[in-house]
């Protein structure tokens, strides 16, 4: 009896789809670079960059290169706030102003029914950014701004009245976390987290020190025209907000010790107080500092991230031991389509376990020379192998789990096409043979011949 195979294991033996997939979204969205990281239950079964740290130097993207997180950083502000309060050194119903006395104004009643827990969860009503034009004039603000904008009043709606996402709210957060800690943020965050899960490819925000180190981050690209580069700004007194950078590895180790049995940092009620959604709207539920995202099947509690050059998107999956992070240093990266497309790759492969399976008798092709891209007139189609099945998705598709197909193998080199979905031929026949290089060359009877596809950046 052939004995079954493991999710995890199934899993892995996805990421040859899903690493091609990548490989190819890169490419045809010309975006700069993506760096990727899966780990699976527990180790990292995936990391991967493709594209460039600097395209007009073409320096290749490495593990090496730090990404600008941006609104990760709310993360982490979050973990120090939890922390702070498992050590019972504050409370999360505590009104702000008993961290930070100027928190009043006379023009602004609502300020005074805020607490940590509305911070948190982005219901205490307040302005997103404040009014210094930071994000337009790249100069971002110092305390006494944020303290004269308080006075002056930054409540458009009442306390719980909805979820208005802010980055204000949690450059409080960090005000608060250095007057509990009596430390700096910086200092707080490298000892109290950073040092603890070994995270040393972390930062809190960009400086003389690291910039080297940072990949570039780069504006819209248009049609013929090139990308033009994005400076790296410092996010100063908002780096308890936004300013945080970091690599694949090093999310994946934050993200570990937010899994259930991990007691690193605290235990398992506070990451469950975390991970629950305390605050819903129609588009969007919160935790405390959690994105609660979605899936098919399943939900990710994680946060994405947009700086001027980046845009990021991680999460995890508690129940599967999953973590996804992707990182791009484009403005208008797609790591959300990118985390999203992965998490559904495994959804399908788990929805469709038992075609994948072989079966006692069943005798699995060689299929190590037909696995790859193929092109024809009507575009690109990529092959691949999972368990005992080929398979094929479309490599442009945002959601390249939803059109798969699996094959059922006849013999030799020849398929038969599933019965689903109905517009693709359903019961035919496909057939690999060599071409005149000896290449394989794909043929279907409904599009023909198809070659090999080979492309690079």
């Amino acid at each position: 009896m052939t004995e079954k195979t493991s999710k995890k294991e199934l899993y892995k033996q996805a990421i040859h789809l899903i690493d091609n997939w990548l490989d190819y979204q890169t490419y045809i969205k010309e975006i700069p670079g993506v760096a990727v990281g899966i780990f699976i239950e527990d180790e990292i079964v995936f990391k991967k960059e493709y594209g460039y740290a600097n395209l007009e130097k073409k320096t290749k993207l490495t593990d090496q290169h730090l990404f600008r997180i941006a609104s990760h950083s709310k993360l982490f502000t979050a973990t120090a706030i939890m922390k702070l309060y498992h050590e019972e050194k504050l409370s999360i119903d505590d009104k702000i102003s008993k961290y930070l006395p100027w928190f009043t104004s006379e023009k602004d009643e609502n300020l005074r029914n805020i607490r940590i827990r509305h911070l948190l969860t982005h219901s205490s009503g307040m302005t997103r950014d404040g009014k210094t034009a930071h994000w337009r004039t790249y100069e971002f603000p110092e305390i006494k701004e944020i303290m004269d904008q308080v006075t002056e009043g930054i409540s458009y709606f009442e306390t719980s009245e909805l979820l208005k996402y802010s980055n204000f709210g949690y450059t409080l957060l960090g005000q608060i976390i250095e007057t509990v800690s009596g430390q700096t943020y910086h200092d707080y965050i490298r000892k109290e987290i950073l040092e603890p899960l070994k995270m040393e490819n972390t930062v809190t925000d960009v400086n003389e020190s690291n910039l080297a180190r940072h990949a570039t981050g780069y504006k819209v690209k248009f049609p013929r025209k090139e990308r033009e580069q994005i400076k790296h700004i410092p996010a100063r007194i908002m780096h308890s907000a936004t300013g945080l950078s970091s690599t694949t590895e090093d999310l994946i180790k934050f993200y570990q010790a937010h899994f259930f049995g991990n007691n690193t940092l605290f235990p398992d009620y506070i990451k469950r107080e975390m991970q629950r959604v305390q605050f819903k709207s129609k588009m969007a539920n919160w935790g405390l500092g959690f994105s609660i995202t979605s899936l098919p099947n399943n939900e990710s509690a994680g946060h994405g991230g947009g700086y001027p050059g980046f845009i990021t998107r991680s999460g995890l999956i508690q129940d599967q031991k999953i973590i996804v992070v992707i990182l791009t240093n484009a403005i208008n990266g797609p790591a959300l389509t990118l985390f999203l497309g992965i998490n559904n790759i495994f959804d399908k492969v788990a929805k469709e376990e038992e075609k994948l399976e072989p079966k006692p008798e069943e005798k699995i092709p060689d299929m190590k020379d037909i696995i790859g891209f193929y092109e024809n007139d009507w575009g690109i189609s990529l092959f691949s192998q999972i368990s005992s099945k080929l398979v094929v998705i479309g490599p442009s598709d945002d959601n390249p789990a939803e059109f798969i197909q699996i094959y059922k193998h006849k013999e030799g080199l020849k398929f038969i096409t599933p019965k689903e979905p109905p517009f693709a031929s359903p019961g035919q026949e496909i057939e690999f043979i060599d071409g005149p290089d000896k290449e394989k060359i794909f043929v279907d009877s409904h599009r023909g011949k198809s070659n090999r596809f080979k492309f690079s950046y």
